[in-house]
């Protein structure tokens, strides 16, 4: 009898004694260590990044069933989430998931996040069985302990996601989650449904955000108590969250040879302040990171829905460089790929994409008078062709340093794309030497045709003929997000290269610029003849501001599309101006050398055609020029 009663209490100490008040923070200042081949080994310090504490110690915190955060990456998310397995797992066990964005993704963040924390740390290494134990029931994706379990899944896994339940939810990333898992919608809710069996349940979103109006982590911020991570001002001590439209810095702009002697603009950031936006006061990098911080709520009320959201940007952590951002900044200014992912991964902000202007009055009035068919600036040409049941529609465009860019030429050859004199009409123009008041002159370097539609073969064939002439097809992407040149590829049957362009993405670009020259910031300098027989009348600037970005449901799901709003429906000058920058793109170009060859201060060298690992790159000099 006393060996029965000495057993029941033995368990009941074991499994039945009340769980440690221990929060997350607690347990990690406690247990955890940091594995070898980290930026920080050894014992873990809340202390290092206090930032952290609060996140983290939400898991615990009664009243609260979701948490959110919307933060910039490199801040530690992944640690937060580690820590909340680690203190669960070895205190309170229950089955766990964590997802993210792809099977693929989950397996790598199990070998290089999940192993290495429960091998070094030794609470966690003694509950957690070896899956490469020959008796061992975990795998790379399941971790069993006593308990509980940690299933580890991406969004596109359905089968994952709806079966048995779970009590901790750990999102990943959710802002690159597939807007459905199979047919059976949005990946959190699906997983969600896996929580309702739990009265302590709890949901845990962490991402940086992406584009503004479609950023899941900026709607689940938005609805909680939206808690930002201030400073305290050493002048007025008021606080403010640290962002870039508050910076002052100072910034040389130096232009240097790459090993293939193209120009490459860089910036030496020598200096950067943040400025009170209360007393103006400015202050150091290393003042304002000494200073008090904390949470501050923008949206406190948000509690009663048990939703604590936080928000993180890159200012804030001691091992990014106020310096070294303000660079990426400066440097992203001329590709609007690389300013979103500047806002979205540094200012932890969504990006707002352009695409709308409401008249084309501007642009008429700002078209100027050329004294040649070449302005001065241009230093390269390039020509592009649309083409169409029963026509081609082509652009030469003039293109100088810094992008600025100059209407050279807008033309329609009538004809059917089938017939050879169609396509002797367009050698009469891609063919001619454009000059400037001077009587030099310049030939179009490079020329990208669109290959869509029902005349493919047509100008496969074409290109193939002139390839060395530097005339290249192109189609463009259905995937909104792809690139400007989403990538370089060859035609079934023929050996040309065929350019897959991200028309969705450069539709962008060009509107942004549109955008800027219609608020009088002549940033990248569009130039237009004012005389209308080169092409450039009311009609083509309708067409070119001919759409908008709408929000459209497409195939269950709320996306992001381009409309076209003009009556007559013709968007041909959009397009081309989109396969015009990229075909400048797509040249990589050397201004200073172009510079010096035109000035003749070099000699040119003919263009060679290009194998396939070299398209998208054109030799520097001649076959563009004649003087």
């Amino acid at each position: 009898m006393k060996k029965t009663i000495d057993l029941f209490k033995k368990l009941a100490k074991k499994y039945l004694a009340p769980i440690p008040r221990m929060t997350v923070s607690e347990w990690a200042d406690t247990y955890r260590v940091i594995s070898k081949g980290n930026a920080y080994e050894g014992r873990w310090r809340t202390s290092f990044a206090p930032y952290q504490k609060p996140i983290m110690d939400s898991f615990t915190q009664s009243g609260v069933n979701k948490i959110v955060v919307m933060s910039a990456s490199q801040i530690g998310k992944s640690d937060i989430m580690n820590n909340a397995i680690g203190r669960f797992s070895h205190l309170d066990p229950c089955p766990m998931m964590m997802v993210q964005p792809t099977i693929a993704t989950a397996e790598d963040y199990s070998k290089s996040r999940i192993s290495p924390m429960i091998r070094d740390s030794k609470v966690l290494s003694n509950i957690f069985s070896d899956p490469k134990s020959r008796n061992s029931s975990s795998t790379i994706l399941s971790k069993m302990f006593p308990g509980g379990r940690l299933i580890i899944t991406g969004s596109n896994s359905p089968s994952e996601l709806a079966s048995r339940p779970i009590r901790i939810l750990l999102c990943d990333e959710v802002d690159r989650f597939e807007a459905s898992a199979g047919t059976e919608g949005s990946p959190i809710a699906l997983a969600e449904k896996r929580l309702t069996t739990f009265w302590n349940k709890l949901t845990a979103l962490f991402s940086t955000p992406t584009i503004k109006g479609f950023s899941r982590i900026e709607t689940e911020y938005m609805l909680g108590t939206q808690e930002e991570w201030q400073h305290e001002c050493p002048n007025c001590k008021e606080y403010h969250l640290l962002n870039y439209r508050d910076m002052e810095w100072d910034a040389e702009e130096i232009e240097m040879q790459d090993q293939q002697d193209e120009l490459l603009k860089i910036y030496l950031v020598k200096d950067v302040k943040w400025q009170c936006p209360d007393c103006g006061f400015s202050f150091s990098e290393e003042t304002m990171k000494a200073q008090p911080q904390k949470y501050v709520s923008k949206n406190p009320e948000a509690i009663k829905n048990q939703v604590r959201s936080f928000r993180v940007n890159g200012f804030t952590p001691v091992w990014i460089s106020w310096k070294d951002i303000i660079k990426e900044y400066l440097e992203a200014q001329h590709d609007e790929n690389d300013l979103k992912v500047v806002f979205n991964t540094r200012f932890a902000e969504s990006y707002e994409v352009k695409g709308a202007v409401d008249s084309i009055q501007p642009f008429l009035e700002a078209r100027e008078e050329y004294d040649a068919e070449l302005q001065e600036g241009v230093l390269l040409l390039t020509a592009v062709v649309d083409t169409q049941d029963n026509r081609l529609e082509y652009e030469i465009c003039g293109w100088g340093e810094d992008e600025e860019q100059w209407g050279i030429e807008k033309g329609i050859i009538l004809g059917v794309p089938d017939q050879q004199a169609t396509w002797d009409k367009l050698d009469e123009v891609l063919d001619k030497t454009y000059r400037f008041v001077d009587g030099k002159g310049l030939k179009v370097a490079r020329t990208f045709i669109d290959s869509g539609g029902h005349y493919t073969e047509e100008v496969y064939r074409y290109c193939l003929k002139n390839y060395h002439k530097q005339r290249i097809a192109i189609k463009g992407s259905s995937n909104f997000s792809a690139p400007l040149i989403e990538k370089y590829s060859k035609p079934q049957n023929y050996n040309i290269p065929l350019v897959l362009i991200g028309v969705s993405q450069g539709k962008q670009y060009i509107f942004e610029r549109l955008l800027k020259e219609d608020k009088g910031d002549r940033v990248h300098k569009l130039h237009f003849p004012l005389n209308e027989d080169k092409g450039y009348n009311k009609a083509y600037f309708k067409g070119l501001v001919s759409e908008r970005l709408v929000k459209k449901k497409v195939k269950g799901r709320i996306t992001l599309v381009w409309e076209n709003v003009s009556t007559d429906g013709r968007n041909e000058p959009l397009d081309l101006k989109v396969y015009g920058l990229a075909c400048l793109k797509s040249l990589n170009p050397n201004w200073s050398k172009y510079r010096e060859v035109l000035q003749g201060e070099t000699k040119t060298k003919k263009i060679k055609p290009k194998t396939k690992e070299e398209y998208g790159v054109v030799s520097t000099g001649g076959g563009w020029m004649d003087a």
